[in-house]
């Protein structure tokens, strides 16, 4: 499938890369790797992603300026990174060819070639393996995006998914010129006094269930006007309640513009929160996971969440 996917994209005259909605750093890492590499075979190549801003955070990464929230007339090839359902593209189906490339066991596998790897830390590192199974020159720049999305998606190496070959395929990534300690410095040293406001909301408006064992905090959209933090500024932040010495499973269930709710789970140790997410129909990894749900009472969703944790905990 490495070898067809690349054919398929060196037969394309107009390739699309395309992020998922709410981006995060493996989905914009990932596309931004392969479309250094195609620019640099020659290929006519466009980048996509429906959401109208992007996190700024990620405004060190090579060429993020050239993703765009609106299509080409015409394209006759997308790919999509990390993506686990079609939904997620937030683009129409239409006549062109589709490879899908995610690292998501609940991925859909909705594309003409689908490349996914469960076992990989993240999409990027899928891009990797892509790259390397056809024998691609990786170049400063695409390593540094590749490079990105494993340590946004393991959470600088502290999550479950990691093995040898992850460490193996860094090792090669800084090999080739990755500043690790400037990216860390990047991610990690730059918060904007908006998601430091939030920060404090967070810290002071948890709950706690099961004997402090799980930690459960609200934001809904007022929170953000009042803090001035952006939808993206909520990403990983509920992580900062799973360091809780007592807690083994923290909660955000975000407020969406529609009235929808957007739910993030983080874990600890064998606690396997993806099993939730499935249940209400989302996906993810053993410690880290997430889904939405459609308008309902806040306080039975509470219920129904905690009562499918009561089950794991």
């Amino acid at each position: 499938m490495y070898i067809d996917a690349y054919k398929m994209m060196m037969d394309a005259k107009h390739i699309v890369l395309v992020s998922h909605i709410d981006p995060d750093g493996d989905t914009l890492g990932s596309v931004l790797a392969l479309y250094d590499t195609l620019k640099r075979a020659g290929k006519k190549v466009s980048l996509f992603n429906a959401t109208k801003e992007l996190p700024r955070i990620f405004d060190f990464l090579p060429n993020i300026q050239k993703i765009h929230n609106k299509l080409p007339k015409f394209y006759d090839l997308v790919v999509s990174c990390d993506c686990g359902s079609f939904d997620r593209l937030g683009i129409e189906k239409g006549s062109y060819k589709l490879i899908n490339i995610d690292h998501h066991l609940s991925n859909e596998l909705f594309g003409d070639i689908n490349i996914v790897d469960q076992n990989s830390a993240s999409a990027g590192m899928v891009v990797y393996d892509f790259l390397t199974k056809n024998s691609i020159k990786i170049s400063k720049d695409c390593a540094t995006c590749i490079y990105t999305t494993i340590v946004e998606d393991t959470g600088f190496f502290s999550y479950s998914h990691l093995d040898s070959s992850t460490f193996e395929c860094v090792a090669d990534l800084v090999s080739l010129g990755v500043d690790a300690k400037k990216v860390a410095m990047l991610l990690k040293s730059r918060v904007s006094l908006a998601k430091s406001r939030l920060l404090g909301f967070v810290l002071n408006n948890f709950d706690l269930f099961f004997d402090a064992q799980v930690a459960l905090v609200y934001i809904d959209s007022e929170t953000l006007v009042k803090t001035g933090a952006k939808r993206y500024d909520t990403k990983n932040i509920v992580t900062v309640l799973r360091d809780i010495i007592t807690v083994k499973v923290s909660i955000m269930i975000l407020e969406q513009k529609n009235g929808d709710y957007k739910v993030s789970l983080r874990s600890k140790d064998d606690i396997d929160v993806s099993t939730i997410s499935k249940f209400f129909g989302g996906g993810g990894h053993k410690n880290s996971a997430g889904f939405e749900v459609e308008q309902m009472d806040l306080e039975k969703l509470k219920e129904k969440i905690l009562k499918q944790l009561r089950i794991i905990i």
